[in-house]
């Protein structure tokens, strides 16, 4: 399916992945512009017909069209196809009303420009916007492109929350998709980790990788526990996430006169050590996905491995990342049970790491049968 589309009076447009089913199948897709946006009706009819409503103009104006697509909903139970026949068709008898309305409202599209800039007023402050969707940065090859306008609410809401890290002295924010970074044991248990490093025979200088870096958040710690000693390298496979660290990075550390940033480097996004190519790293930072059940959206990349495959390909390609004298630092749960700790352990037995030190925190979970889990963090070496 092609990329791009010319919408007039903007020109060639660029169509991130989850708007292309919608823009190019047979409904039209029409721009409306501020003073059109209070055209209810119009555009309604348009998105119910299987059309794309690409709006600018005033935000509180286009959020006035999804009010009025929600109050008029129970109109959505005929499409415009189906008018004037009799009765309903087996899908949208089987289909929820909200499942509709959702499916409608993915097509009411705001665009911006080349750089990210969303054509509405107030601009909202959204950075990296094209990568906040899931794309990468140089995707939309210096075009316009377009954004559902529920992705840009869903973002807007995740970025107002924010997760006070008591290890970091101050609190992180997580994009959609985004494993956010709740659990302050997990991060006490990768400060003593690093820590621990003191005691091992290390370079004075160390290249670490924080391979899934999530929010950013063990990057950070990294940076305030080795500091100027370490050149920090975060990657991760949502663009998503890549976003997200560097947001977090700037706004705790901008590249001020003492050019605090300057030694993190965050990667495009990529599988476990596809950013990379000829690193060596003294230090590998991981936190692993813990529960063994497959992946069903993108939110779960984080935390679901199906059969530990993740942990299995991530102990295949780390021995070509560390150095010889190097340390991993492996976060995982036992969420999962005794026997993906047992698999766990051999896989790093099978791969030829030992353990120097493992560092536990028994926390409290919100289940019937379970109510106590383990969070580990394993310092390996060869």
């Amino acid at each position: 399916m092609d990329a791009f589309y010319s919408v007039n009076p903007i020109g060639e447009l660029y169509i991130p992945e989850e708007c292309r089913e919608a823009v190019f199948s047979r409904g039209s897709v029409k721009l409306f512009t501020n003073q059109d946006l209070e055209q209810f009706s119009r555009i309604f009819t348009l998105m119910q017909r299987g059309g794309v409503a690409i709006v600018e103009g005033e935000w509180e104006r286009i959020i006035s069209v999804t009010d009025y697509v929600n109050r008029h909903k129970r109109e959505l139970s005929t499409t415009g196809s189906e008018r004037g026949r009799k009765g309903k068709s087996r899908h949208q008898r089987s289909t929820p009303l909200n499942r509709i309305v959702k499916l409608l409202l993915s097509k009411l599209m705001c665009w911006a420009d080349k750089d990210g800039s969303l054509q509405v007023s107030p601009t909202p402050e959204l950075p990296y916007l094209l990568e906040l969707i899931g794309e990468p940065p140089n995707a939309n090859e210096d075009c316009p492109f377009l954004v559902p306008v529920v992705t840009i609410q869903s973002i807007q809401s995740a970025l107002e929350e924010t997760y006070p890290i008591d290890a970091l002295g101050v609190s992180l924010v997580a994009s959609k998709n985004v494993l956010a970074p709740r659990s302050q044991e997990t991060v006490y248990c990768f400060q003593e980790a690093m820590q621990s490093l003191e005691k091992h025979d290390l370079p004075d200088k160390l290249d670490i990788a924080d391979v899934g870096c999530g929010s950013g958040c063990l990057t950070l710690l990294a940076h305030q526990e080795f500091g100027e000693n370490a050149v920090i390298y975060a990657s991760d496979i949502l663009p998503e996430a890549i976003a997200t660290t560097k947001i977090n990075v700037q706004q705790l550390l901008p590249l001020s006169k003492n050019r605090k940033s300057e030694n993190i480097h965050i990667m495009p996004a990529g599988d476990l050590f596809e950013p990379f190519t000829s690193q060596y790293f003294d230090v590998v930072i991981f936190n692993a996905p813990w529960v063994v059940a497959r992946v069903r959206n993108k939110s779960e990349l984080a935390i679901h491995d199906e059969k530990q495959q993740t942990l299995r390909r991530f102990f295949e390609q780390v021995p070509n990342y560390l150095k010889p004298d190097g340390r991993i630092l492996l976060g995982y749960a036992d969420a999962s049970g005794p026997k993906a700790i047992s698999n766990l352990e051999t896989i790093i037995a099978d791969s030829g790491f030992t353990y120097s030190n493992i560092i536990k925190r028994r926390v409290a979970t919100h289940r019937s049968k379970r109510k106590w889990e383990h969070i580990q963090v394993f310092v390996l070496h060869k």
